[in-house]
């Protein structure tokens, strides 16, 4: 399933309660860290008490990434992350199989690609996606950008700045490399009508950074065909978590610059 480079892997686990519901459109994220852990909670900020999900990086910004099926760090595992590639910037993602998995059975994992560009960076990724009533399941590939276009504005309580996820439509599952129509980040002007990007590709989620706070780290929406569950729940997963998978990758970057200053 996915890619090519997706394979069976264990340890994660689809709560029936989420199978049943189905991810909120909206999620609020914040951060604690201590001397033992770096934690996340990511809820709804229209349904307060409704569900919610925890990340936790146990070893740091450079260790693993769980995403738990609840707002503790002792909820099984939702999807887990781990760094990979060369540069360690790509990201192994496993999720779960499906509703009836096991909390050990089996899953799948999907590849976050980083692909650096002359002028910008993307991340993408492809997995198969619908399967669910009318829509039948087939393989698509979806790119992370940053952003400060107005999808991204458009989210209240951001900084103005932070990543869309663009669906790049069937076909495009083995392109290593951003769209020769788009440079990987929006265009000084407006993203295109009802969505789109610039070059007319459909914005499916998108992460409004906080900017400089202590313990916000961003609003994460779906939009479009990403929030109408069309896409599946294992997308709805993926995009999730890959988001947090960039926002470390963040903090490895913003850690790696403070070293170099505070050596000079």
């Amino acid at each position: 399933m996915g890619h090519g480079g997706s394979k069976l892997a264990a340890g994660t686990h689809m709560p029936a309660e989420t199978a049943a519901r189905g991810f909120p459109r909206r999620f609020d994220a914040t951060f604690k860290m201590s001397l033992s852990r770096i934690m996340a909670l990511l809820t709804d900020p229209n349904h307060p008490d409704g569900p919610a999900y925890a990340v936790s990086w146990v070893a740091g910004w450079y260790g693993n990434m769980i995403f738990h099926g609840g707002p503790t760090k002792d909820h099984a595992p939702l999807a887990t992350a781990r760094s990979a590639g060369k540069l360690g910037r790509d990201f192994n993602v496993t999720l779960p199989a499906g509703p009836g998995a096991q909390e050990q059975g089996p899953g799948r994992t999907e590849i976050l690609r980083y692909s650096p560009s002359f002028r910008h960076e993307t991340w993408w990724f492809a997995m198969q996606v619908g399967g669910d009533g009318p829509h039948a399941a087939h393989v698509e590939r979806f790119e992370w950008r940053r952003s400060r276009g107005a999808e991204v504005k458009a989210v209240e309580g951001g900084s103005g700045w932070g990543l869309k996820l663009v669906r790049m439509g069937p076909g495009s599952a083995d392109l290593g490399h951003a769209s020769a129509s788009d440079d990987g980040e929006d265009r000084e002007g407006p993203d295109g009508p009802d969505g789109r990007t610039s070059d007319g590709k459909e914005v499916v989620a998108v992460w409004a950074d906080a900017g400089m706070s202590l313990s916000r780290m961003g609003t994460l929406e779906y939009r479009g065909s990403g929030a109408t569950g069309e896409l599946g729940l294992a997308w709805s997963v993926m995009a999730a978590a890959t988001c947090m998978c960039l926002w470390q990758l963040r903090q490895q970057r913003n850690l790696a610059v403070a070293t170099t200053a505070a050596a000079t």
